[in-house]
Formats: structure tokens, C-alpha cells, sequence
């Protein structure tokens, strides 16, 4: 997004106090990666490429284990306290623990949806959020595939026509989500209504094609996972203030992610 066009999505967008920011920490390179999900048990980064395969790696892209799902390809994942939840962008999810073994056999959470290329659980709600990138749309659900609210890309300003990946900050409850190359390679910043605070170009002439985000709350990063390029980028991330942080939000760090990775048990 050029300067001028970043100007005037800013003139349309509702005044807050200081406008969202993303600072370039580091970057490591990883095959073609379109899912990732920050996992505090380890202090490590579970990522998808669109193969059968997911891998976790340290903050700094060093291999801590890899496995194969029961899903022909994993195209975004999500974290919860027990297990992991897997998508393979075609509607069938699969539930597996941390060290590979399955939770249970592949299945489809709703017929709604096909083409779902992010997904985050929050286990605290009992609440799964995926995007529908055919349909322009990013959804909150019932456990059981019920629909609780919508966000239509197709009538933002900008419009989100391509999204891919989504987190959320628990303490404040922003949603971010990252669109591709095919629309404005950018991410999405919403509050905890869904009304859209901010967008922040993505693109770079060493990588581009943005597909997975995943964030560190505690620590306030923000990691991107970009397919042209073959990288995951690391951010500083300050949210669109104010923004009112519930008191488990952002505050010690308790998983040191600054520092010396952490090996998984049995890793």
C-alpha cells in the first residue's frame, strides 16, 4: 500500500489516539508457509506449508519437531491448552496433540464453509474464528459450527477481499488478520466489536504474499508468515490506542520469548 492510498484509509477510519504499529524484530526463511500459531507452552511457533506436515520451531526458525497429519494438507492451525486444531483449507479439521498423535479422526465443523484459510481457537469462550477467503469473510463461531458474527471484507474501507490468517490479542480482544498478494497484502486491525481501527502494508521487495499471523501477547509480537519469499517475519506490535487491556493482558513475560529458546519436552 503506497503512502498516499495508506493516507487516505487513515482519513476514512475512526480518529483514535495513536495509530497501530509494526516494527521489523527479525526474519528466518521456511518453505512456501501459510499457517502459524505461537504456542506458550513452548515458547515456539507451530507452522503449516500446505503439506500433510506441521512443524514447530523456536522463535529464531531452529527445528524443534515435525510430524505428518491425517489431513491430505494443513493449510492453517491453532493452538489450544490440550491440543492443536488443523485445517486443511477445504473445510475438514483435525485435532492432534503436541507430540502428534491424533485426538481424533479428521471431520468437518460446518458444510458452510470451504475455502477457510485461517482459523484461532479461544478456548476461554468456547469459540473457533475462521476466515472464508471465497467469501470475503471472517467468521466467530460456536464450538459446534454455529455462527455468532460476521465481518464482510467486500464492505471495509479498504476492502479485505483475499483473508488468510487471524489472531487475536486476548487482553484487549483486537482481531488481526492478514490478506494476500491477490488483494492489498496488508493486515487488518479490528477492535473487539469488529469495527475495523487500521491497516498496515505488508510487503516488502524480499517477501510479500502474507498467509499466516500469529501473535505473542505477552511480549507484544507479531509474526507473519509470508509465502513469496519463504519467510516468517517477526514484529514489534503496538495496537491502535486506546485500547483497554483486560488484567491478564500484556504485562510480565512470562515465556521469556526475548530470550533462550525452550526445547519441548521429549523434542
Amino acid at each position: 500500500m503506497s503512502p498516499l492510498l495508506r493516507a487516505a484509509v487513515l482519513a476514512v477510519l475512526p480518529l483514535a489516539a495513536s495509530a497501530a504499529e509494526l516494527t521489523f524484530v527479525r526474519s528466518f526463511p521456511f518453505p512456501g508457509p501459510s499457517g502459524l500459531a505461537f504456542d506458550p507452552l513452548f515458547c515456539a511457533l507451530w507452522v503449516a506449508n500446505e503439506t500433510e506436515e506441521i512443524a514447530l520451531l523456536t522463535l529464531w526458525g531452529a527445528p524443534l519437531r515435525r510430524f505428518r497429519s491425517d489431513l491430505s494438507r494443513v493449510d492453517a492451525l491453532a493452538v489450544t491448552d490440550t491440543h492443536l486444531l488443523l485445517s486443511d483449507g477445504s473445510g475438514r479439521f483435525q485435532e492432534i496433540y503436541r507430540d502428534g498423535t491424533a485426538r481424533g479422526a479428521p471431520f468437518r465443523l460446518t458444510r458452510d464453509f470451504s475455502d477457510i484459510d485461517g482459523v484461532y481457537v479461544d478456548a476461554a469462550r468456547d469459540e473457533i474464528w475462521i476466515t472464508d477467503d471465497a467469501r470475503a469473510q471472517v467468521l466467530r463461531l460456536e464450538a459446534g459450527g454455529g455462527l455468532l458474527a460476521r465481518i464482510d471484507g467486500t464492505t471495509l474501507t479498504p476492502p479485505m477481499l483475499e483473508p488468510q490468517g487471524l489472531t487475536r490479542d486476548p487482553g484487549t480482544g483486537y482481531l488481526l488478520v492478514v490478506d494476500d498478494a491477490d488483494a492489498l497484502d496488508s493486515l487488518f486491525e479490528f477492535d473487539a466489536t469488529g469495527r475495523l481501527l487500521d491497516v498496515i502494508p505488508l510487503a516488502t521487495s524480499a517477501y510479500s504474499d502474507a498467509e499466516g499471523v500469529t501473535l505473542a501477547p505477552e511480549a507484544g509480537l507479531v509474526f507473519v508468515a509470508f509465502d513469496a519469499g519463504n519467510t516468517i517475519v517477526t514484529y514489534d506490535y503496538s495496537p491502535t490506542l486506546p485500547a483497554t487491556r483486560s488484567p491478564e493482558g500484556r504485562a510480565a513475560d512470562p515465556c521469556s520469548v526475548s530470550g533462550p529458546p525452550r526445547t519441548p519436552p521429549g523434542g
